[in-house]
């Protein structure tokens, strides 16, 4: 079966005037039909399918702080971070985003190892926490190598968690040195 359509009626689906004669068949209207509706629909569901706020985004975002504070990397810390961000550090000093953001180019917070257990999560809201312990060996220039050696130190941590545009962003840490059990 073919259906005559107008050069009027194309022109306003597709925006091109076709040839005088040009017979449009149902499988052209469909196409027509999915490139100008269905394209722009599957567009909008994949900018739809963000980051939900759940257990695995809010590891995954504690895993990225992970990264980026073993590999230096200050881009990633500075997105990462909210902009009211503060740290109770484990050089026992509260510290802001902007004066970590220069301690981590500077080397002060460098590590030759850090390992992170997390034992515990929570979500309330758009607030996620996380808990639980780390073993870190500092770099010998960093604040916590002058402070105590080259010793691989044990510390608690508390790392809280805000959801908002679609991402996890960090606004607080706590990080305590302990003594290890025996």
């Amino acid at each position: 079966m073919r259906i005559e359509v107008e050069a009027v009626h194309i022109s306003a689906i597709i925006g091109v005037v076709p040839k005088e004669g040009i017979t449009v068949t149902k499988l052209n209207l469909l196409y027509v039909f999915v490139l100008t509706c269905g394209v722009p629909l599957l567009a909008l569901a994949a900018s739809a399918q963000t980051v939900q706020p759940d257990d695995a985004s809010l590891r995954a975002a504690d895993a990225e702080e992970v990264r980026a504070v073993r590999a230096g990397d200050t881009k990633a810390m500075r997105e990462l971070m909210h902009p009211n961000y503060m740290v109770n550090s484990p050089a026992n000093r509260i510290v802001r985003k902007d004066e970590l953001i220069k301690l981590l180019a500077a080397g002060k917070i460098a590590n030759d190892g850090l390992e992170r257990t997390i034992e515990g999560t929570a979500i309330t809201g758009n607030v996620g926490v996380v808990m639980g312990h780390e073993s870190i060996k500092p770099a010998p220039d960093s604040e916590l190598g002058h402070l105590y050696g080259g010793k691989t130190l044990e510390r608690r941590f508390t790392d809280v968690f805000i959801f908002e545009n679609g991402k996890w962003r960090l606004l607080a840490r706590q990080s305590t040195v302990i003594q290890p059990i025996t």
